[in-house]
């Protein structure tokens, strides 16, 4: 087993090879890594350029847009020419990358995205690559989801042998600890109607380029680590066409990172273990990514206190590590402090936090990471939700925060937390522009358990000429713990 607990990704563009006008410096590639250094990141992932093409001087793989005479937009621009000036002067940006994540003590895990959703006939999109423009008749139709539509097919087999090639050389020619493959990227890798019997194609794929890892070595403790980003649960990833069981099962991976691309809501109670149960006993180790948005009456990046929540649920849910893909750009002071605690669930324990439950999002639901909410409170219908909190309940205080569509305060409601009914005489009552309002109570004492917490939801009455039924859309549980008085010395 290894070691790792807090996993900090980066894909090589935003905040990085988009960013500085070229010539690039070797401050500048290295400074993901060092905004992360001297804190609980232990593992650097760094996503090769945009995931047909590289950053790197890669004998296998296109560089990022040289397909193209001209360039249309000045991040690609950047991106191609910070690319070539570092080849042009005889350096690699990813063993740039490597070096510097050992010298500061950090593992390295290279992550190649396996499919791309390009149009082969778009020649001018700098996110295109060569073998997609020269190959048009690999792709897929997609008749029945425009969003599968010219992802690769992957029944080709040379569709699969370009790919293999851009993870064998990653693993073979560069001293990374690992290889992810990210799978859930895109995830279309076959027809619709064509998944069902080719389970077995990408499970050859992991079972070659596993082969590959076990006998590569050179200046490591033990072979390279491979692992995969997959689907949130097990039937998206079995409509997807990744037989996750039995990749897990064979020990054919040493890592999963459940994941979603799209709506990306930080969640505590993301789905991810029906991984953990078929990873128990086994080598491979579960890192669930952990989102970065917060919704509700707070909108935008997730606040320290949502991720220290996130952090602390995935902890007491079994989780093996931390996976922070979609972390708040750029990275400062308060960003380094959540690196230094969401790695110790110890430290964390009587931390502030905030246990947020998004809505569903349509993007994320045919991927599988799915909401209890929103839901339509329909006069006199009792409706309940849960949320798992990881909290000393003995000592916590707690406020319960609902967003609450097309409500008034005139709306007669039942509000319970694991059975107790919540006291309206002292609730507040907070309206934000035409159509929503938040109803925070202060929770009392006893009312809170460790791990799933049922709230219940009842409107019993609504004025009489108002024809709109109020929607549970957000919640959150706000947590503090009394501050220890520290006993004065006497003198």
């Amino acid at each position: 087993m290894s070691n790792r607990k807090l996993i900090y990704y980066d894909d090589a563009r935003h905040y990085h090879f988009y960013i500085p006008d070229p010539p690039i410096t070797h401050e500048q590639v290295t400074a993901p890594i060092d905004a992360a250094a001297g804190t609980g990141v232990d593992t650097f992932v760094w996503g090769f350029g945009v995931g047909p093409t590289v950053f790197h001087d890669s004998k296998v793989a296109d560089i990022f847009a040289s397909h193209l005479e001209v360039i249309g937009d000045v991040a690609s621009w950047r991106a191609y020419e910070n690319s070539m000036s570092l080849i042009r002067d005889g350096e690699d940006a990813l063993t740039v990358m490597i070096d510097r994540a050992h010298e500061v003590g950090m593992d390295f895990i290279g992550s190649l995205r396996l499919t791309h959703s390009s149009n082969p006939h778009d020649k001018d999109n700098a996110h295109n690559w060569r073998f997609k423009i020269e190959h048009p008749e690999w792709v897929l139709k997609g008749t029945d989801d425009p969003e599968r539509k010219n992802s690769f097919n992957w029944v080709h087999p040379e569709v699969r042998a370009e790919r293999f090639a851009i993870a064998e050389e990653t693993i073979v020619r560069y001293d990374v600890d690992g290889i992810e493959l990210d799978l859930s990227f895109a995830p279309f890798y076959f027809e619709a109607d064509e998944v069902a019997n080719n389970l077995h194609v990408i499970t050859e794929f992991i079972r070659d380029l596993r082969t590959v890892a076990q006998r590569s070595k050179k200046k490591r403790r033990g072979p390279v680590a491979v692992g995969a980003r997959i689907l949130p649960t097990l039937s998206a990833n079995l409509e997807a066409g990744f037989d996750v069981e039995t990749w897990i099962s064979e020990g054919l991976l040493d890592f999963v990172v459940p994941n979603v691309y799209g709506h990306i809501p930080i969640d505590p109670d993301f789905p991810f273990n029906w991984v953990t149960e078929l990873a128990s006993g086994t080598h491979c180790e579960v890192y669930p990514a952990m989102g970065s948005i917060a919704g509700g009456n707070r909108e935008g990046y997730a606040s320290v206190e949502h991720y220290r929540a996130a952090a602390a649920a995935y902890w007491d849910r079994g989780a093996d590590a931390i996976y922070l893909p979609w972390f708040r750009w750029p990275v400062g002071p308060e960003e380094r402090q959540l690196f230094s605690e969401m790695g110790d669930p110890d430290v964390l324990s009587e931390l502030p936090k905030r246990y947020f439950m998004a809505p569903q999002h349509a993007s994320n639901l045919k991927f599988g990471h799915t909401s209890m909410l929103p839901i339509d409170l329909e006069v006199g219908q009792a409706k309940t939700v849960s949320i798992h909190l990881a909290e000393n309940v003995d000592r916590a205080q707690a406020t319960l925060c609902l967003r609450l569509d097309q409500s008034t305060s005139l709306d007669d409601m039942a509000i319970l937390i694991n059975g107790t009914e919540l006291d309206q005489e002292h609730r507040k009552y907070t309206p934000y522009g035409y159509t929503y309002s938040t109803l925070e109570f202060i929770l009392p004492e006893g009312t809170l358990v460790h791990g799933r917490n049922e709230v219940s939801v009842r409107v019993d009455s609504r004025p009489m000429n108002l024809d709109r039924t109020v929607v549970l859309s957000a919640l959150e549980i706000d947590i503090d713990y009394p501050k220890t008085e520290t006993p004065t010395a006497m003198v």
